[in-house]
């Protein structure tokens, strides 16, 4: 009965993709010259600057949201296989995440070129850099696939990855990666869509791979009885080469303005030189986050993985993995702790990500702002975002260290009720968590002062924010390990991140404060804050050749001239 209950559970899925997939190619047309993009950038430059910040900012948050709950489903799911399934997803998915962040960037860097084509009307421009957007795609997809899945299992070695954890996730790690290769296409076609303001199909897509994913994860754990991580990631693969698909035909398409064209798909200055210009800082900024959590990793993997914390006569004992019997009284287990920071930061990630939404959104209102020479309402944006941010952040810190750490942790740690490993790993979790959780008020507020600093073209100041926040938390796991604490691995792990997440919130205001100041004095670019707000400066639409998609149908648009590289 249960397996007949998953199997329609399954079809209901695929029933729900099949008219998502419809409707998204019937009804959900190409909009061009529409008044509405009009209305907006009215809106962003001259209305109620609390009604624009929500109207660019809710939606994103949305979207990370969905993305946010993507890791924690397989966690929940991998937690009824064993202590050490789960512990192998968490403890892989921090280096999944730090190679991510190459098609993360290229992406974002290349929509922001292609938006801006777009926006001033440059059909062919726009085609062009679309494919040299999708060709730059494919060769990183081709280079990750060819690297490092062969060294798949040296680099889980060199990350400290604990031993019966890398036995069973060598396979799913090397999944991963065939998943990052669908996952740089399917960015690429996000972020074209969102440079033309397409944000429906974008959630509806996200919703769509969510539940496909859910689906076959429950299909083969449940309803096949599989007890290998490897067909998580699996259903992971499918749903994400679902989502590729659907967007080639989406990119492709005779009806959509910027369609792409293998013609174009060479590689020409015109785009690609801008487009990695755009690309690496994105770029560097993720990956320094993302690296500098994989090194804490290994660091703990290294100091903890060969010991083991038990209860002995009221006291904490410290015994090695083989001097420790079945007859101990475990409080925590050295292996699992590379597992339960991933775990942390996943929870966390269910607030940090959506807020994060405020940093992509404030900068796009400030640096607009700052186009129309205006920098007195930019610095208006910023103070209303940073309000907002410190609102949201601290209720999400609440629900999450008082209310929702319990009901989560016994989430990922009560499926498998067989395995006498799982209240160890519970209580090892929720001790890390209550440090780690200070990460949601200090990135929130974070957030607010790094879209100030990206819309005033600060790169540098926020690249040494990430490095200070990364470099503080090394350098305390040091100095606890070398002191009493390190007897007790969860709770110097968990005040390496609590401390370190304060500093980074006391920079960051430090900074703020400079850069204000700064400003203040000499101010920016001809601006100051004595200035009086101008007048919108109005669009040259006269000079755009806004194309319909009767048009598009009938005629080809001429290929661009440029020069190849």
């Amino acid at each position: 009965m249960q397996s007949e209950f998953l199997h329609l559970f399954i079809l209901l899925c695929y029933f729900f993709l099949i008219i998502s997939i419809n409707n998204s190619i019937i009804h959900l047309k190409m909009e061009v010259a529409s008044m509405t993009e009009i209305e907006r950038r009215n809106m962003i430059l001259k209305g109620n600057i609390w009604k624009t910040i929500l109207m660019i900012c809710v939606p994103l948050m949305v979207y990370q949201m969905f993305n946010s709950w993507y890791s924690v489903l397989d966690q929940i799911i991998c937690a009824s296989i064993s202590t050490t399934a789960q512990n192998a997803v968490s403890s892989i998915s921090q280096i999944k995440n730090t190679i991510s962040a190459f098609g993360a960037g290229l992406a974002a860097g290349g929509g922001v070129l292609v938006a801006r084509y777009y926006g001033a009307g440059d059909v062919k421009n726009s085609r062009g850099a679309s494919s040299n957007l999708l060709l730059l795609a494919l060769i990183l997809s081709a280079l990750v696939a060819l690297i490092i899945i062969p060294l798949a299992d040296p680099i889980l070695t060199l990350c400290q990855i604990p031993y019966d954890s890398r036995v069973i996730g060598v396979g799913y790690f090397r999944l991963q990666m065939l998943e990052l290769a669908f996952v740089s296409i399917n960015s690429v076609f996000i972020g074209l869509e969102k440079a033309k303001g397409n944000s429906k199909i974008v959630l509806v897509l996200n919703i769509v791979v969510l539940i496909v994913k859910l689906g076959l994860s429950c299909l083969f754990v449940y309803g096949f009885s599989v007890d290998s991580i490897i067909y998580v990631e699996l259903a992971t693969v499918l749903a994400q080469a679902t989502l590729t698909i659907i967007g080639l035909y989406y990119m492709f398409r005779k009806k959509n303005i910027i369609r792409l064209s293998f013609k174009m798909m060479k590689p020409k200055k015109l785009y690609v030189i801008p487009i990695l210009k755009l690309a690496i800082p994105i770029f560097l900024g993720k990956f320094v986050m993302s690296l500098g959590k994989v090194v804490v990793n290994a660091m703990c993997g290294a100091y903890w993985n060969d010991i083991n914390v038990v209860l002995e006569n009221g006291e904490h004992v410290v015994k090695s993995v083989s001097e420790t019997t079945e007859a101990d009284v475990l409080v925590v287990k050295g292996s699992l702790i590379v597992g339960t920071l991933g775990i942390s930061n996943n929870m966390s990630g269910l607030i940090t990500s959506p807020t994060n939404s405020f940093e992509e959104g404030e900068s796009s209102i400030v640096s607009q702002n700052l186009g129309n020479k205006n920098m007195k309402r930019a610095l208006k944006v910023f103070i209303k975002t940073f309000i907002l941010a410190t609102i949201v952040s601290l209720i999400g810190w609440v629900l999450m260290r008082f209310i929702l750490i319990y009901p989560l942790t016994d989430v990922f740690s009560s499926l498998n009720k067989k395995d006498t490993s799982m209240e160890v790993f519970r209580n090892m979790i929720r001790e890390i968590f209550v440090f780690d959780s200070l990460s949601i008020p200090a990135l929130g507020i974070n957030a607010a002062v790094l879209g100030l600093l990206y819309g005033f073209g600060q790169t540098k100041l926020s690249t040494v924010l990430n490095l200070t926040r990364i470099g503080s938390r090394i350098v305390i796991l040091l100095i606890f390990h070398a002191t009493p604490i390190a007897n007790n691995p969860t709770l110097c792990a968990g005040l390496s991140m609590g401390i370190s997440n304060i500093l980074i919130l006391v920079v960051s205001i430090i900074f703020l404060a400079i850069f204000l100041l700064r400003v203040r004095k000499k101010g920016y670019l001809g601006m100051h804050f004595s200035d009086p707000e101008p007048e919108v400066s109005k669009l040259q639409i006269e000079d755009i050749d806004f194309i319909s998609e009767d048009t598009i149908e009938k005629e080809e648009i001429e290929e661009p001239d440029e020069g190849t590289v």
